[in-house]
């Protein structure tokens, strides 16, 4: 039976529930299970099986072998016994469709063509379950229909609207993606006026706000401060709201010399608005805070930097759920929006409908510099390990691999708490909340640095390293694309992709005149990712925000 089958069953089929629907198409049945538990959770009578008391429509496609099992009779209207791409034109629009355990078995382009056609056909949404590892396998029990050709993870779906939970078992799990239907969507008046009115330049001394979201250590943070210093050193005067009552940078974070314009503590249920009169515009540093920042009288901007909850990845399958909506309302406010990769901007495009302006991060590359390598090999992890999708499961199951062929290095990790770490056999140290110059000090030492998030927006880290002189060994993680190329400044492997991360360790570990290589390709891309390049583009991207507010409230 498959993984996702044993313990996502009981989600797959809340979502389906919460979609109320009054027909279904399940889309490679084999056995017939879903259509059982469907009958029982679906019928106004527990357990009704005859046809004509049935309330909901149920049809099933066995499209990869002709397997008429007697079930099949049981508890679908009707089944169809062939090719899903020759029968399912002729079918009609579905309230949900199920795709359980299916799409593991075709290459991905077919595999997405696949998703495209059945939306067509699905009114309300479309089930996927996949395992996250699918068994390797050149046949099983004599099926040739069971070959798993492909295995999918969330980038792999950022062409649509879902939101996406992860049901784990052992080392492997079950992946629940409930996909929408595209929706069209009408362009914000503002979105149009940002990149197609022809405005007047400005440029001036601003009075710049930045609303920031919290103090703890995390990479879109520091690209906050690092912006609002940079921005200080270019002659603007920078305001720092923070929420409560504690008006203080955040203790990890030090640059010498700098110092705000003002901080200001903002009590919890107060408004901004008695404290902006002197801004020219406020930096929105989360999407939550748009919704208190609605009506104010400057112009206001969100600084997207991703998370969690843009890439559907926040655990709660239901269409009309919570923070779905709250999606929904943030996003489709008329605030303009700054994004740091194109990744994100796909993403805001094919799910709100929105524009936005593309300004990469950058680094301080003169505090990340190239320095002493220490003598022994340090591979580096950063980031915390309270965060799923830092994917750092998988980092210890490449690590391990590396160390079984060879045993000659050691692992720091860089991290905010310390997590409970077993079954290794390398040693394994820990810095924990390091100061910004500890962190670069780090950077400077280590080896190769390993980064095996399964998404980012951006992904911070691989280019500090790079900044630093360290090579990089990461997972196609999707904003990293931005700065990295996969074999000239990093080595990249799909996520997840445990085998590929560990040869790509060993063979940087063991040829260090390839790893040069890979170090000074490596500092030449982040000089072209310096802060100082990235803010010039950021204050371009404040001043047309501020003309765009102008030329809105004079039309």
């Amino acid at each position: 039976m498959p993984t996702s089958f044993i313990h996502a069953v009981p989600h797959i089929v809340g979502a389906l529930e919460a979609c109320s629907p009054e027909s279904v198409l399940d889309v490679g049945i084999g056995f017939g299970k879903y259509g059982v538990i469907l009958r029982e959770v679906l019928e106004v009578s527990y357990g009704r099986y005859f046809k004509e008391g049935w309330k909901v429509l149920i049809d099933g496609i066995e499209a990869f072998e002709e397997y008429h099992n007697p079930i099949h009779d049981f508890v679908y209207n009707r089944v169809y016994y062939e090719d899903m791409e020759v029968c399912l034109p002729s079918l009609p629009v579905y309230d949900v469709v199920l795709l359980i355990d299916v799409l593991e078995r075709f290459e991905k382009e077919k595999g997405k063509k696949i998703i495209q056609n059945l939306l067509q056909h699905a009114r309300k949404s479309l089930l996927v379950s996949t395992p996250r590892f699918p068994a390797k396998q050149d046949s099983y029990l004599g099926n040739s229909f069971e070959l798993h050709r492909s295995r999918w993870h969330i980038l792999d779906f950022v062409d649509f609207d879902f939101a996406y939970c992860y049901f784990p078992l052992g080392n492997n799990g079950a992946q629940v993606f409930q996909i929408f239907p595209s929706i069209s969507h009408r362009c914000l008046s503002v979105d149009n006026v940002l990149f197609e009115a022809t405005l007047s330049p400005t440029e001036k001394i601003l009075t710049i706000g930045f609303f920031l979201p919290h103090k703890y250590l995390t990479g879109g943070m520091k690209i906050l401060l690092d912006y609002l210093v940079a921005l200080s050193r270019r002659g603007h005067r920078i305001v720092i709201f923070f929420r409560g009552e504690d008006e203080k940078l955040p203790e990890w974070y030090a640059r010498d010399g700098f110092k705000p314009w003002r901080n200001i503590a903002v009590p919890n249920g107060k408004s901004l608005q008695p404290l902006i009169k002197d801004l020219d515009i406020l930096v929105a540093g989360f999407f939550t805070q748009l919704e208190e920042l609605q009506g104010l009288s400057v112009p206001v901007v969100l600084f997207e930097q991703g998370s969690e909850y843009l890439f559907g990845d926040y655990g709660d399958l239901h269409p009309h759920s919570p923070v779905r909506q709250l999606l929904w309302k943030a996003y489709t406010s008329p605030v303009p929006i700054i994004t740091v990769s194109p990744l994100l901007e796909q993403i805001l495009r094919v799910r709100f409908g929105r524009k936005a302006l593309v300004v990469p991060n950058g680094v301080d590359i003169n505090f990340y510099h190239p320095g002493s390598k220490g003598e022994s090999n340090t591979i580096l992890l950063v980031g915390n390990p309270a965060l799923p999708f830092k994917g750092f499961d998988v980092a210890f199951l490449a690590l391990q691999k590396a160390w079984n062929v060879f045993p000659h290095f050691r692992v720091i990790w860089a991290c905010q708490q310390k997590p409970n770490v077993r079954g290794i056999s390398f040693p394994l140290s820990f810095v924990l909340v390091p100061s910004q110059e500890e962190l670069a000090s780090l950077y400077r030492q280590a080896t190769v640095l390993l980064f095996t998030s399964w998404y980012e927006g951006f992904g911070l880290p691989p280019l500090e390293a790079m900044a630093s002189g360290t090579a990089v060994v990461a997972t196609d993680c999707g904003g990293i694309r931005t700065y990295a190329w996969e074999g000239e400044n990093v080595l990249l492997a799909e996520p997840g992709d445990v085998d590929s991360l560990a040869y790509a360790l060993l063979f940087l570990l063991q040829n260090p005149v390839a790893r040069k290589i890979m170090e000074q390709r490596g500092r030449e891309v982040a000089l072209d990712f310096s802060i100082e390049k990235s803010v010039m583009k950021f204050e371009e991207a404040l001043y047309r925000v501020i003309n765009v507010s102008n030329y809105l409230v004079k039309r």
